[in-house]
């Protein structure tokens, strides 16, 4: 390849050769803008970003429990799955939880973290409220403030409160337990954080209409004032195919108006596509399978993360 200044001596004597050059580069140019457009280049210009997690605290008694597997766990142990910052003891102490966390992964790393400790959490169905110590908007900061110190400035990558949003676009409990005040709060103090990338947790199902999407496009504009959001996360512990959630995701930016706010997509459970859809399971359907590990190289425009 040419130097710069070797470039600079060139000059060209033939006209038709400069309008030739001219013209190629001109197609380039469009060509370019074109692939840009569709999203072809925006992976291929993005350096990649290795998440990094602590292996789910489940997994020790499952390979004693199920030693013919114990290969696979060992395998998913590798990859950036996103740790669980809880505070239901079935997910381990959280204080210990974030301090390994941030001691296990490089410092070029970036922490993949989904925060789940809402006071009154899955207000509707109840499942996942149960043996919490969050039970107070004070306790909720507290428990908010404590992973920001442990984890400072570092590159990380927070899914937040899954469920939450949803539930508050129903108006029912998650109003009258004040979601909304304190997931604001949790934004600003997360957003303090200047390499903190921060998605709101989404139910997928409430984009599928224009009704409930407008509504859920309105609270994450009301949430966005109290920090920086970079975009909303999908398919949490769910089965959709990772292409229907980009088409949700941008149902959802239609319905925000932008562009400029994108998705991550868990694919935990989405390698059979509608897995669970002729079955009675509904939690860990044992034929679902998998999905692509996590990356932010996604080839699709709209969708930062795979995770």
């Amino acid at each position: 390849m040419l130097s710069p200044s070797s470039r600079l001596r060139l000059t060209w004597t033939d006209s038709k050769a400069s309008r030739s050059a001219d013209d190629q580069r001109a197609q380039m140019t469009a060509l370019l803008l074109l692939l840009t457009m569709l999203g072809f280049l925006s992976d291929a210009a993005r350096a990649t970003d290795t998440l990094c997690s602590l292996p789910p605290v489940t997994y020790a008694a499952a390979k004693i429990a199920y030693p013919d597997s114990a290969f696979a766990l060992d395998q998913l142990e590798s990859m950036g799955i996103a740790t669980w910052y809880s505070d239901r003891d079935v997910n381990g102490n959280a204080t210990q939880t974030a301090t390994d966390l941030v001691a296990s992964c490089p410092e070029s790393s970036r922490l993949s973290v989904v925060v789940c400790g809402l006071p009154n959490k899955d207000c509707d169905a109840g499942y996942s409220n149960g043996n919490g110590t969050v039970k107070t908007g004070a306790d909720y900061e507290e428990f908010i403030t404590n992973l920001t110190t442990l984890v400072g400035n570092r590159k990380v990558l927070y899914v937040l409160e899954p469920d939450a949003v949803g539930l508050i676009a129903n108006k029912g409990c998650a109003v009258e337990y004040g979601y909304q005040s304190n997931l604001s709060m949790a934004i600003s103090l997360l957003s303090d954080n200047p390499n903190a990338e921060i998605y709101l947790d989404v139910g997928f199902w409430t984009l599928e209409r224009s009704d409930t999407a407008d509504i859920v496009a309105q609270i994450v504009k009301e949430l966005a004032q109290a920090g920086r959001i970079k975009g909303i996360a999908l398919n949490t512990s769910n089965y959709r195919s990772t292409t229907q959630i980009a088409e949700l995701c941008a149902n959802f930016q239609t319905a925000v108006g932008s562009t400029d706010i994108h998705c991550v997509v868990d694919t935990s459970r989405n390698f059979q596509e509608f897995a669970n859809a002729s079955s009675t399971e509904w939690c860990n359907v044992r034929k679902a399978g998998i999905g692509a590990p996590p990356t932010n190289i996604t080839d699709m425009g709209n969708i930062d993360y795979l995770v």
